[in-house]
């Protein structure tokens, strides 16, 4: 009776033990503890040297209809009417008033912008004309959005960013610059800041300034773009341009989002998940999200760097693949990102089924305990 009882409580603490490094900690799952990491976004408010050369036109072919793009993208120029000319440095362009231009409409997109990107051109120019005529122009075709440099019929300059019918930017220089001599002029937007800015400088020093509330708008909504008129046939630049160079800062899309949620579930259950992306930009982004079980949710537009939680119920038991993306509000798609949750199958376990595994996988216990009956 007294060796059936040790016996009997040998089985039980062996059991006991081979549970306990069988099995794993938790059968429900866990749920990550992921801290977003800070964000710390640089500014560029007071200074333009993390701009991009997007687009540079140096005019130095000397001859010849095109205008190469010498930033390496490709963006060459159509030239009609406009003349070779010596330059602030080489050759230029002169336009003459009545038709001349060089044609940028295959890349109005490229070169277009978003609200909330940030904007450079720079150009050397000469002129004594007291007609209007535009350096540098972009627009839709209705013309808004639209963003131009232009000169004044009086030589002052004129810079303006238009949204929409109600929305827009507009500088106007005090001094005129039609005395026939070079000047640099450059015309800086910053769209990433709550009230976006323009500035205006001629050789180097500031003319103007404007700030406020723009409603939105995107690159491609940019149809077409001149360099020595307006987009819409009129306002030819009577004067030499030269060095035309266009940048940006570059419109990224959003990083990889964390996805923080349990492994495992039951169906039936609504089980929810919180995403997280940050966008380089400070756009919002919004989520769109696979579930594995064929279908598929897109999220609304949500702050960069804030958590969205979203559930979600699995009807049937499998192992899922949550696939998630996030994208911007001017439609950049970043990284993916994935998670698996499992939905477990029930087993019917006794401990007697235990039991007969523990011993066919240690035989010698059988004999110990004398449990074999042959």
């Amino acid at each position: 009776m007294k060796y059936g009882l040790v016996r009997l409580i040998f089985i039980f603490f062996f059991f006991v033990l081979l549970i306990g490094v069988s099995i794993s900690p938790s059968i429900i799952g866990n749920v990550e503890n992921i801290t977003n990491p800070s964000i710390d976004y640089f500014s560029i408010n007071n200074y333009t040297e993390n701009f991009r050369l997007l687009a540079y036109w140096n005019f130095d072919e000397g001859s010849g209809n095109l205008a190469h793009d010498y930033s390496g993208h490709g963006f060459d120029g159509a030239i009609t009417g406009a003349s070779w000319t010596a330059g602030h440095s080489g050759y230029a362009l002169d336009f003459d008033g009545e038709a001349s231009n060089v044609n940028l409409d295959l890349y109005s997109q490229n070169l277009g912008f978003n609200k909330t990107d940030d904007y450079k051109i720079s150009a050397w120019i000469n002129s004594e004309s007291t007609e209007s005529g535009v350096i540098y122009m972009i627009s839709y075709s209705s013309p808004i959005p639209i963003f131009y440099i232009k000169f004044n019929f009086d030589g002052t300059l004129q810079m303006k960013m238009q949204s929409t019918a109600i929305c827009e930017l507009i500088i106007n220089s005090t001094d005129n610059y039609n005395d026939g001599l070079w000047h640099y002029i450059e015309g800086i937007y910053y769209g990433n800041k709550t009230n976006p800015m323009m500035e205006l400088y001629v050789d180097n020093d500031l003319v103007g300034r404007d700030s406020d509330w723009l409603c939105p708008m995107i690159s491609i909504q940019f149809k077409k773009a001149k360099i020595g008129m307006a987009t819409y046939d009129s306002e030819f630049f009577n004067g030499i341009i030269d060095e035309v160079k266009v940048f940006k800062l570059p419109e990224e899309p959003p990083n990889a989002p964390t996805i923080t949620g349990p492994d495992r579930g039951k169906p039936g259950d609504n089980i929810e998940y919180k995403f997280n992306a940050v966008d380089p930009n400070g756009d919002k982004v919004k989520y769109i999200i696979d579930w594995g079980d064929n279908t598929t949710e897109t999220t609304a537009l949500n702050p960069s760097g804030a958590d969205m939680i979203v559930p979600h119920t699995w009807s049937e038991k499998s192992d899922y693949t949550i696939k998630v993306h996030a994208q911007d509000a001017n439609g950049l798609n970043g990284p993916e990102s994935t998670k698996t949750i499992t939905m477990p199958k029930n087993r019917a376990i006794t401990w007697n089924y235990l039991l007969m595994k523990v011993l066919e996988r240690f035989p010698l216990l059988k004999k110990i305990l004398n449990l074999n009956n042959n």
